[in-house]
């Protein structure tokens, strides 16, 4: 028997290295394979990366070439019109159309010129430094195309420039006088030299590169090769050859440049209705630098893993050679079975969560230790299915029911979260999770779970909640102040040629005419209008206040007699002012905020009869000092709801139409950018409370305030 035993063990053996050494190879030549495949699927990927980012890159530059473009022609329109204003010869001197040519050229810091045509064809003023006399247009296709009527932009395809010898893309303006005649054309150059920061940011690589294209010549102004610069041209078929871009439409291909002899992943649009084109070719030797850094990570990995199976498989057939160990092999896996149930244990006491097992047939149920302390239960309670449903409670009872039938059924059931009131009185949130064990007969012979007390984890993320919408409230606000400064600015520019242009039009028409009221009514208008833009800025806090010592219960005074015009019928202001309330701060900005906040209490009064209350005091018992500014009123006061967005810019309860909402959240933005504060409450009563401190300024000299009750 001996013998025989020791035979079958040693062909047993060496049929387990056999089997060893072919898993060893399977293991190694599925490693390779996975390899090689993904190789080839980070490289595909790679590229299709690129050409997606090629063809968002020439969106994103025609996008900026068309609002480029579109900017030049509001310039050449307000330019003309100023021209065209000019009714004599004698006004259309080189020299006054030179000095309206160099106002409005700098209005756009990429504008390189400005030149004047008159009706004879010849350049009568240009803001070039290089501007030869009697240069005669009369042949370029614009300049016809104007005189022959033509009102609109135009914008031409690439050709030499009549004052240098580059090549210029031109954008037209007809010029009439007052009476509709013909008087000239204006043109304008874009300088592209001043696109290049901009273009950098498109991010296209060392060996990438951008070109705006015109006809059958290209301007590149970002490129890795210097035969080409920003101030000369190439032609179009230099940069990807005639084939490749006769054939190619608008979207991406790929081509080499006949230039430099780069292979590029090219993206090409076309901009709507102009005789422009963009191109973003980015470099596949670049593209493709990332996938084989890649590639040598991935052959890393599998020599590496290689390696392992080679050492898995030696270690496997060093095993099989110690079966003699067997019986200290299982003395050392009974400890490492106990230091694991100790691990198990004080891992489940460290994240709170406990396991179970429930046999469905017998309905016993065994517990972990951790399980009694989540329920509240001593170590004496016997844990049995009846009583899990009692320390549950009947809320719970349903769908923990739920959750055991679908377990028994065979289906592994979603996670449950219920509420538990231990025996101390303390409720906590617990997550239950099971699965059920089936056996070879497709039987659930068991249900195994886990218990977790989740009760800090839900108050975190109840906390993050908070705070997330405390940040996305912040980022809104400053997403709304950029966007109102941006357009405030863009309203004043669009203001300025309004007010300048009609009060230069009104001092030529005599005092007390119609004509002359009817402008005066435009300009008060526009200054209205600018009068918003000013809120707009202050709310966006764009605008630099000069800043002075200013006393509160002084600029209260001053306004005072104001503020009394504008009270309705029925509604009385008084006054408490105390001397000495000295802040650093603009004068006109905290004259806004007194007046807003007056503004916003007489309206929340409304028609019936109330009070207005104005308060100056100076605190000086705390440290630093303030000065406290209090505007209250007798109306109906505010519910919660609107109390906590009071402050929002464009919040209001007035009807459309009634309100900006831009009043208190201008307010709210001087006051913060004072380095001050603002609160508003209920009046006890009935009405509603604005409080406003600002830092005193220290050196403040006392001087006695009148006061007095209106």
């Amino acid at each position: 028997m001996g013998p025989r035993d020791r035979s079958g063990g040693q062909r047993r053996s060496t049929g387990k290295r056999w089997a060893a050494q072919a898993f060893g190879m399977a293991i190694f030549g599925l490693l390779s394979f996975m390899l090689l495949f993904q190789m080839r699927q980070d490289r595909m990927a790679a590229l299709t990366t690129a050409t997606a980012t090629a063809d968002r890159l020439a969106r994103v530059l025609e996008a900026h070439t068309r609002e480029t473009v579109s900017s030049v022609g509001a310039v050449l329109s307000t330019t003309a019109l100023h021209l065209g204003m000019m009714n004599d010869a004698a006004a259309l001197q080189p020299e006054r159309v030179l000095a309206v040519l160099s106002a409005n050229v700098r209005s756009l810091p990429y504008l390189k010129a400005l030149t004047f045509i008159g009706a004879d064809a010849l350049v009568v003023a240009s803001t070039h430094s290089k501007v030869a006399d009697k240069i005669d247009a009369s042949s370029r296709d614009y300049f016809q195309k104007h005189a022959a009527g033509e009102r609109g932009t135009l914008i031409g395809i690439a050709t030499p420039s009549l004052v240098t010898p580059h090549l210029i893309v031109p954008i037209t303006q007809r010029v009439e006088t007052a009476g509709g005649d013909f008087a000239g054309v204006l043109v304008a150059v874009i300088d592209f030299r001043y696109f290049e920061a901009f273009f950098k940011t498109l991010s296209v690589g060392e060996r990438g590169l951008v070109a705006l294209y015109s006809g059958d010549n290209a301007m590149i102004p970002e490129t890795p090769f210097n035969e080409a610069r920003i101030d000369a041209a190439v032609r179009t078929d230099r940069l990807f050859g005639a084939d490749a871009l006769a054939s190619a439409v608008e979207g991406t291909f790929r081509a080499e440049t006949p230039l430099d002899g780069v292979d590029r992943i090219v993206g090409i649009r076309e901009v709507d209705g102009l005789f422009l084109g963009v191109m973003v070719g980015l470099s596949v030797d670049e593209v493709l630098a990332g996938w084989r850094d890649g590639t040598r990570s991935h052959a890393i990995v599998w020599l590496a893993a290689g390696c392992g199976v080679v050492g898995l498989t030696i270690l496997l057939l060093g095993q099989m050679h110690r079966r003699d160990r067997v019986t200290e092999a299982l003395r050392a896996a009974g400890e490492r079975l106990c230091r694991n149930e100790q691990h198990l244990t004080r891992a489940q006491n460290v994240s709170r969560m406990g396991s179970w097992e429930l046999d469905p047939v017998s309905g016993q149920l065994i517990w972990s230790p951790m399980m009694y302390r989540i329920f509240g239960q001593p170590k004496s309670f016997r844990p049995t299915i009846g009583g899990l449903f009692d320390i549950v409670g009947p809320k719970a009872r349903d769908g923990l029911q739920s959750l055991l039938d679908r377990a028994i059924s065979g289906v592994v059931p979603s996670a449950l979260e219920f509420d538990v009131t231990r025996p101390d009185g303390e409720t906590r949130r617990c997550r239950c999770k099971c699965e059920p064990v089936i056996s070879t007969g497709n039987k659930t012979v068991a249900i195994v779970g886990t218990l977790q007390d989740v009760t800090e984890q839900r108050r975190a993320e109840a906390e993050r909640l908070d705070l997330e919408r405390q940040l996305q409230q912040a980022l809104k606000m400053e997403a709304l102040g950029t966007l109102a400064g941006g357009i405030a600015h863009d309203l004043n520019n669009a203001l300025v040629p309004v007010l300048g242009l009609t009060e230069c039009v009104m001092e030529n028409l005599p005092a007390g005419g119609a004509e002359r009221a009817d402008l005066e009514l435009v300009i008060d208008g526009a200054t209205r209008a600018r009068d918003l833009v000013r809120q707009i800025l202050a709310f966006s806090r764009k605008e630099a206040p000069e800043r002075e010592p200013v006393d509160i219960a002084k600029v209260v005074d001053m306004g005072w007699e104001l503020l009394l015009r504008a009270l309705p019928f029925g509604v009385r202001m008084e006054r408490r002012c105390a001397a000495g309330a000295l802040v650093l701060a603009d004068h006109s900005q905290i004259d806004q905020v007194i007046v807003n906040l007056v503004t916003n209490a007489v309206q929340a009064i409304g028609d019936g009869p109330g009070t207005v209350t104005v308060s100056v005091t100076a605190q000086r018992d705390t440290a630093p000092g303030k000065a406290r500014l209090t505007v209250e009123d007798t109306g109906p006061g505010m519910d919660e709801t609107t109390r906590s967005r009071v402050f929002e810019p464009f919040f209001t309860t007035k009807p459309v139409g009634e309100g900006t909402g831009l009043g208190l959240a201008v307010v709210h933005g001087i006051v913060t950018s004072h380095g001050g504060s603002i609160e508003c409450r209920n009046r006890p009563g009935g009405g509603t409370v604005f409080d406003v401190f600002l830092p005193l300024f220290e050196t403040a000299v006392a001087e006695p305030i009148p006061c007095d009750f209106i």
